[in-house]
């Protein structure tokens, strides 16, 4: 039995730059929320009265819910036969629930002021309504981000995935610095007390009104076909998913293995860098920094000054890891089959420029390294930072690192998985790649080799983990991309024969779902340590954030927050060494 379907996939616009904004635009919100929350939360909790040890427990929400939550409702959504669609029903009652956790978790102590008298255990319960709704946020927002990435696979023809991929990647970029930048605005300068008497309050406010605005441009502009009667399959279930996955985990292929154990060791070392980065800031300026510490006197919220300060820090992160994904493949060979990042044709002195370094240029595998040594030098520097300018321009400079994150590790996927299905015929030797990395687009022609096409479908991925976001999702429907690419022209007739084609894409995809559990669990691990970390060195209450006056801030010692970022360093350049004994195997 097939599935049986009514209708087309349709988008609004009359030009083709403006139906993928209309496409995409819904992921800009997504970002906003998942920068907002991942920069601001932490200074909130720790507001609240939390401990940074228990707050670093909160955090595992985050890579608990990407592996939970995307694969169960990329199943659900994809059995869905609403006569709205399978994916848009979902968008929109996700981004409610995201909206009202928002709210809640602004006015928290307002919340329970209704039932309870200002007390010791109201300020508990308090606590706790922030964190469920801390909780709520994630898991909706998860299920929101999933289904916004499925509707460009569902909605956009093969040929134009990489496309749609491509405007997905601008979008991230726009909503992730425009939730930075809107952290780093006095708000509550500019709309008074119209929309709460806090910074936090009227970003709360303004992260939901902009991600429903953007969702909901999306779901009113993109028409999905319906779903009439589903065919009859026993294995695609979330049991079945989660098996494959397993079975798959303990027979992986020694290169991907070897990718994998690199991400393992670097998204140790990245998460505490996403999660405390504001707060670090934050606590430079508090303790440390006396000239900029006596402008923060007049200052009633002060909790909304601190972060103001950190997140000009995170603007200027986003920019450089922005500017450092247009040019840095413009300057390093990008694995053979990279097709994503072809470029256009340099001209005049730029190109001549191009040409001369040309010998020069190192691989991607060599970058990364690069990439993962310098972040583990700037971490540990935060050992020694004392004043704001010098944590801005550490925390700036990693953004650099985190172009090469977003980019390599899937690459390189892409690469190994092309090479395992015997595609690759080509040697091993280097190419020119001027492309820049999520700027342009060059479509590859429906005439390439297939395995063009298979790596399309892995470098689709690469705008999934975008500069917050803790989990890059997989679901079911990254296998349902892959299932497409065999009904591609080109993909007709290829070299192994269809059974052996659909056995590659499909697994594809799972590879793909390995690489989440390996982004996954490391961030656990990051918070493990963070809460050992926090509960010997700093096991009170944060002076700086909870406003009470009874502790006075530390103001010389070591920075608690500042080990964890050097811990997480250290395992960074863990994942530098693994990364060199990749290159010298398999590149």
């Amino acid at each position: 039995m097939t599935s049986t379907w009514a209708g087309t996939p349709s988008i609004k616009g009359s030009s083709d730059a403006v139906r993928m904004a209309l496409l995409t635009i819904s992921l800009s919100g997504v970002q906003l929320v998942w920068g907002i929350e991942m920069a601001y939360c932490a200074p909130y909790l720790l507001s609240l009265g939390l401990t940074k040890s228990l707050m670093s427990l909160v955090w595992n929400v985050g890579p608990i819910s990407g592996m939970i939550c995307q694969p169960i409702v990329g199943v659900v959504a994809d059995r869905s036969t609403s006569r709205f669609g399978r994916r848009r029903p979902v968008i929109m009652l996700g981004s409610i629930a995201v909206a009202m956790a928002l709210f809640v978790l602004g006015w928290t102590k307002e919340i329970v002021g209704l039932f309870f008298e200002e007390s010791d255990f109201a300020k508990r319960v308090t606590i706790v309504l922030a964190v469920l709704a801390i909780y709520l946020v994630d898991f909706a927002i998860n299920a929101v981000q999933a289904c916004c990435r499925a509707l460009i696979v569902d909605t956009l023809p093969q040929s134009q995935q990489q496309h749609g991929s491509a405007w997905a990647s601008r979008m991230i970029a726009v909503g992730n610095i425009a939730g930075y930048f809107a952290g780093m605005v006095d708000l509550v300068g500019i709309f008074g007390k119209t929309f709460g008497d806090t910074q936090f309050k009227q970003l709360m406010v303004v992260s939901a009104v902009l991600l429903m605005i953007c969702v909901g441009i999306t779901c009113f502009s993109v028409t999905e076909r319906v779903l009439i009667s589903r065919k009859a399959e026993g294995n695609q279930g979330i049991l079945a998913i989660f098996k494959t996955i397993w079975s798959t985990l303990f027979n992986l292929p020694s290169n991907i293995r070897a990718i994998c154990i690199i991400l393992f060791w670097a998204w140790i070392g990245w998460f505490p860098f996403q999660v405390y980065s504001t707060t670090f800031v934050g606590e430079v300026l508090k303790r440390y920094d006396t000239g900029m510490r006596s402008q923060l006197s007049s200052t009633e919220d002060q909790v909304g000054a601190i972060t103001r300060v950190g997140s000009m820090a995170l603007v200027l992160f986003s920019c450089m890891s922005l500017a450092a994904s247009v040019t840095l493949p413009w300057i390093i060979v990008a694995p053979e089959s990279d097709e994503l990042h072809k470029p256009g044709n340099a001209k005049g002195i730029f190109q001549k420029c191009l040409d001369a370094l040309e010998p020069f240029k190192p691989d991607l595998t060599t970058t990364w390294i690069y990439g993962h040594l310098s972040f583990g030098v700037l971490m540990l520097l935060t050992l020694f930072a004392s004043t704001v300018s010098f944590a801005t321009i550490l925390v700036t400079l990693s953004g650099v690192a985190w172009a090469l994150m977003t980019w390599a590790p899937f690459s390189l996927v892409g690469e190994m998985i092309i090479r395992l299905n015997g595609n690759d015929t080509r040697p091993r030797n280097r190419r020119s790649s001027n492309a820049p990395y999520r700027g342009s687009y060059t479509p590859v022609s429906t005439s390439d080799d297939h395995h063009h096409q298979q790596q399309e479908m892995v470098e689709m991925q690469v705008s999934r983990t975008s500069l917050s976001s803790s989990v890059p999702p997989f679901s079911v429907s990254d296998l349902e991309a892959a299932r497409r690419l065999r009904a591609s022209p080109s993909g007709e007739g290829g070299r192994n024969g269809g059974e052996e084609e659909e056995s590659a894409n499909e697994l594809s995809g799972i590879y793909l779902g390995i690489l989440n559990i390996f982004a996954c669990l490391p961030q656990m691990v990051g918070s493990f340590i963070s809460f050992i970390i926090f509960s010997l060195l700093e096991p009170g209450k944060s002076p700086e954030f909870s406003g009470d006056e009874d502790v006075e801030a530390p103001t010389t010692g070591v920075n608690a927050i500042a080990v964890c970022l050097g811990i997480g360093g250290l395992c960074t350049l863990v994942a530098a060494h693994y990364t060199a004994r990749f290159r010298a195997i398999y590149v």
